[in-house]
């Protein structure tokens, strides 16, 4: 090992940085080791350096290669490099070395200085990739030629391997947009909190309880109940907070978008619905909305969300907190959601429960021309139709206020002997005569459980909590459909990346997701 002081410019080494993204500051993705290839690693050339089969430069570059991919051991690094001739290429090697050459000029070549100046390195290419709007080692997220393997043990370890690979990804690009209001003295970093927030909703626990497991697993080094609420309460406003995770569900759609999962040609099924956070104490507080007396209580937190419901493809698009104001104005939140969801997709048919079936909010599905079903209310006037219209039957230009629907009515023989009739609202034209109509109408309103079972998800993913504090509420609601949208993705491209197509069953569930991505080490 060498001695001595070396005199590593961290400003120099900051400038050589921002001098290559410099080179790619036209394209949003590209991979570590194209990027490495291009970075200028002179800076740290020992003077007195023995050849050891390979360039001090390309074992520079495997180092920061390693810590940006997150590779832990010398003998996983070797074998990804094996695995991806490419990137061993571009770092400078015409072939693999092992893991005694790797440990060696680790262990042996390098000092100290050197040391911490590449964690420094690392740390300050992920950071500065960030300030230029580009992901690095998009490759994670390009769906890929499915390996063929024979074995399901192989197949498990794959699977494995890559879920670690994409959640270490997502950790990477995503905690740099999570402002917890860290100062600069803070004891813990700002993945501590990020990892107690997952464990609590994993464990579907309070603060409390779920920073004190939390130790347990991770030993004293990480925050307690007090130190992370205090945080999330420091927040100006909630306006911030929600800012901050429309940005990270951005940041995830374009991840979605860069796999092409969605064809900008096509159109998708998307449902829009309320979900309720029992709420107890003064019904006057902030945010706070009247509802249907349940579990003791007429209050609630609300929260408005659209969801694609394609098999397999159920991202949530938008969240948004509801006001007692919003809570009247239903069609000025459609009208939100829809535009949002229409920058992004085309939008085939819109499933909404009957908690929607309203003259203004059918009026802004017109005003945007998308088709409709929604379970009609069994107001007055519908009943008298229900009491004489056969079924099936279809009754178009119904006047609802100052709108013109159709009502679709139709009938069942339970097993009791009792008949149950139904009927849903819709701007389409279906034929009463139609064999199967029953059948066809109650498949298409299916798909709108695909919203009802992201609820459930979200809520594997929700602490636990007591707390008046708005903030606090608002804050566990977002970052709970954040992580399930996470998952959504995950689970889209374990299905790519392993046998080249998206299929409806999940590959991996949401709870082992959740447990690796924060368990898993970024890197860098």
């Amino acid at each position: 090992m060498r001695s001595g002081k070396q005199n590593i410019s961290k400003k120099h080494i900051e400038k050589e940085i921002y001098k290559t993204f410099e080179q790619f500051k036209k394209t949003k993705n590209i991979s570590i080791a194209k990027y490495l290839k291009h970075f200028d690693t002179s800076l740290f050339e020992l003077k007195k350096y023995r050849k050891i089969k390979f360039t001090y430069e390309s074992l520079i570059k495997l180092v920061l290669y390693q810590k940006l991919k997150g590779i832990k051991f010398h003998t996983k690094l070797t074998k990804h490099l094996r695995r991806n001739p490419k990137d061993k290429f571009r770092l400078g090697f015409s072939e693999t070395p092992d893991r005694r050459h790797i440990g060696y000029f680790i262990n042996t070549i390098l000092n100290d200085e050197t040391k911490e100046i590449l964690n420094f390195t690392a740390s300050k290419i992920e950071e500065i990739s960030e300030k230029f709007g580009i992901l690095l080692d998009v490759k994670t997220l390009q769906p890929e030629k499915p390996k063929k393997e024979s074995k399901e043990r192989n197949q498990r370890l794959q699977k494995k391997d890559k879920t670690r690979e994409i959640a270490r990804l997502f950790k990477k690009r995503l905690s740099p947009f999570i402002n917890l209001n860290l100062k600069n003295n803070t004891i813990y970093k700002k993945n501590d909190f990020i990892n107690l927030l997952i464990h609590m909703g994993q464990t579907r626990d309070f603060a409390e309880n779920g920073s004190q497991t939390y130790k347990e697993l991770q030993g004293d080094n990480s925050p307690d109940a007090d130190t992370l609420l205090y945080h999330l309460k420091n927040y100006p406003n909630h306006a911030q907070v929600h800012k901050m995770f429309i940005t990270l569900f951005e940041i995830i759609w374009e991840m979605a978008r860069q796999t092409n999962i969605f064809d900008i040609r096509k159109r998708y099924n998307v449902a829009i619905d309320f979900t309720e956070w029992f709420f107890y104490g003064d019904k006057s507080s902030f945010m706070v909305v009247g509802k249907e007396p349940e579990r003791g209580t007429a209050s609630c937190y609300k929260f408005i969300t659209i969801n694609i419901v394609e098999a397999g493809k159920r991202f949530t698009l938008l969240a948004l907190p509801v006001s007692a104001l919003d809570n009247v104005s239903k069609d000025k939140l459609i009208r939100t959601m829809l535009n949002y969801a229409l920058q992004r997709i085309k939008i085939r048919r819109v499933y909404v429960d009957r908690g929607f079936f309203d003259s203004k909010v059918i009026k802004m599905f017109e005003h945007f021309h998308l088709k409709y079903l929604i379970p009609g209310i069994k107001q007055y006037n519908i009943k008298q139709l229900l009491n004489v219209t056969p079924a099936p039957s279809v009754i178009t230009g119904f006047v609802l206020k100052d709108v013109k629907l159709n009502l679709v009515i139709l009938e069942k023989e339970l097993e009791n002997g009792k008949i149950v009739k139904w009927v849903y609202a819709t701007n389409e034209v279906y034929d009463p005569e139609e064999t199967g109509l029953l059948e066809k109408i109650f498949d298409l309103y299916g798909k709108r459980w695909g919203i009802e079972s992201s609820y459930r998800v979200k809520k594997q993913y929700l602490p636990k909590t007591t707390s008046k504090n708005y903030m606090i509420r608002l804050f566990y609601f977002m970052f709970a459909v954040l992580l399930y949208n996470l998952w959504i993705l995950a689970d889209i491209l374990l299905w790519l990346a392993l046998f080249g197509i998206i299929e409806e069953d999940h590959l991996i569930n949401s709870k082992y997701f959740g447990t690796v991505l924060y368990t898993i080490d970024p890197g860098g």
